[in-house]
């Protein structure tokens, strides 16, 4: 791995730790931060620039060599993230790599092994590549547990009674009397998911990382 790789994923690494600090403190604070917002994109942005990053330096050892200086200006170098084989095939070409299955059939078998039409395993790559795309766009939804908490009453006369909300129903009249000031509901803020995904975010940037990690060529 190259200076500059192993740079950024040492930062990529630094930034994820920063988002799961933000992240337990707006846990516990039960809020979502423009920080929270911003530390996510910067992540994934960081990650989306390390599999670009390794396609460059491969294209620029590999297939800039065999091409005239107009096609390397015009050549559009990025990771390819493709949903078909046409628009994968589409992505090679604007990187002026003609007929890559048969020139450079390692690179395109490595390249092709990666693409989420390739597998269902893939999905994330084309995840990264729409949320990074987003920005400040992103938005984190909490997933919350409620909890009922156990009631516990002290009478001379009974010693300590408790129940448990979850298993033991009362008519709505002796709930009050027995209950009031002390029965509530509790919200916990276990993490965020990213809306519009489904997934956890911070386990998705985690995944994430180790998966550019995997996709270095």
């Amino acid at each position: 791995m190259d200076k500059d790789l192993e740079s950024m994923f040492t930062r990529a690494e630094e930034l994820l730790g920063e988002l799961e600090e933000e992240y337990n403190s707006c846990l516990h604070a039960k809020n979502v931060s423009h920080e929270a917002i911003h530390r996510t994109h910067e992540v994934l942005e960081k990650l989306k620039s390390t599999i670009n990053h390794t396609m460059t330096k491969t294209w620029t050892k590999i297939i800039a060599p065999g091409l005239s200086d107009e096609k390397k200006k015009k050549s559009q170098i990025s990771f390819p993230t493709s949903n078909n084989s046409d628009n994968f095939r589409s992505a090679l070409g604007r990187m002026m790599m003609k007929d890559p299955d048969k020139t450079h059939g390692n690179l395109y078998d490595f390249l092709l092994s990666k693409q989420p039409f390739s597998s269902g395993e893939n999905q994330w790559i084309r995840t990264l590549s729409d949320v990074s795309g987003e920005g400040k766009h992103i938005r984190l939804i909490p997933q919350i547990r409620v909890e009922r908490r156990r009631i516990r009453l002290k009478k001379p006369e009974l010693g300590e009674v408790s129940w448990d909300l979850d298993k033991v129903k009362f008519g709505e009249g002796v709930k009050a009397k027995i209950g009031r000031g002390v029965i509530k509901k509790v919200e916990i803020w276990v993490s965020f998911i990213l809306e519009g995904y489904g997934i956890n975010a911070l386990g998705f940037c985690k995944e994430a990382y180790q998966k550019c990690f995997d996709s270095t060529i």
